[in-house]
């Protein structure tokens, strides 16, 4: 029988996802499971390999040729090494790749999450077509990744792509990575519940204080665009800022890579207009009008989809 089947694995902090991934980027026999409370690496890699066998026993395993893995990290390319992944337990030096393959015995492939998120939408997703892309995600973090030229363009020692660790305010707010002022600590979901929070702590009225039941700690990302698009003006005020400095971002990599377009993707761009206007307005603010010309801004189509197409984008032979 031929080995006509490919597995994508999206490996996030919470839950494990796999899937078969055929041409065009079409998924079947998906299966998750929880990653949550897991305290070592021989824990989690337990997670993926029972997560791939259960898509196996689904399809068949005798027909799956191979399996992409996106995960969180800095990964080193050739070995599929995981040199370090802060949300992971014991993602440290691990050399993922063949510990998953002595496990699947089947080839495997490694890929970080955020550039495994791109290839998927630059396959099949709301960069189809173009060459020279960016894809930024908006969610727990900041993730990003680039496109030039249909390759993915890693920096010389894999750790390319940050966007969200780019700096937007000079000696800003603290950011996880230990650094002041990053895109993240302003534009990522927790980031904009914490602006929020803080708001709160003013006189200001606002239907927020209801939404979350007097505890302003219950307060999500989900709240203050929901708040937002009601006309509150504390969630407004809010999530135009997140979207100005993401657009402050976007137009600074605009004049840096000339890319086609940027394509972002996360929970947060469930908020629509409220996030993309601002992001319009600073590019047409700040950005080389040469390069800002033929720049689009789209949002994201494949959901939480994207990184399992793009992990298993390696092993599809055809489109």
């Amino acid at each position: 029988m031929a080995r006509d089947l490919v597995i994508g694995v999206d490996l996030g902090g919470t839950n494990v996802r796999s899937a078969v991934v055929g041409d065009g980027g079409v998924i079947s026999h998906h299966v998750k499971l929880s990653v949550s409370g897991s305290t070592s690496a021989d824990e989690v890699i337990d997670h993926i390999v029972a997560c791939v066998g259960q898509t196996m026993a689904s399809c068949g395993r005798e027909r799956v040729r191979g399996v992409g893995v996106g995960t969180p990290g800095l990964i080193i390319e050739e070995t599929g090494t995981i040199v370090f992944a802060p949300n992971v337990p014991g993602w440290t030096d691990l050399p993922l790749k063949s510990l998953l393959e002595q496990r699947l015995d089947l080839p495997v492939m490694i890929e970080n999450d955020a550039n495994a998120a791109a290839i998927g939408e630059h396959w099949v997703g709301g960069g189809a077509g173009y060459k020279h892309l960016v894809c930024i995600t908006l969610g727990t973090g900041v993730g990003g990744a680039i496109i030039i030229n249909n390759q993915v363009w890693r920096g010389a020692n894999g750790a390319g792509g940050e966007v969200g660790h780019t700096t937007v305010i000079e000696n800003g707010v603290l950011c996880g990575c230990g650094a002041p002022g990053c895109l993240e600590a302003y534009a990522s979901a927790p980031a904009i519940a914490r602006q929020a929070r803080e708001a709160l702590h003013t006189d200001e009225e606002s239907v927020l204080r209801t939404m979350c039941g007097g505890d302003p700690g219950q307060i999500t990302s989900a709240m203050v665009s929901q708040a937002a698009q009601a006309g509150d003006a504390v969630a407004l005020a809010v999530m135009h800022r997140a979207g100005t400095l993401l657009g402050v971002a976007v137009a600074s990599l605009t004049n840096l890579l000339n890319p086609e377009i940027f394509v972002i993707g996360g929970g947060v761009i469930n908020a629509g207009d409220l996030i993309f206007d601002p992001i319009q307005h600073e590019i047409e603010k700040r950005a080389y009008k040469w390069s800002a010309s033929i720049l689009k801004v789209v949002p994201a189509r494949l959901g939480d989809d994207a990184g399992i197409i793009g992990a298993a984008r390696y092993f599809v032979i055809s489109d």
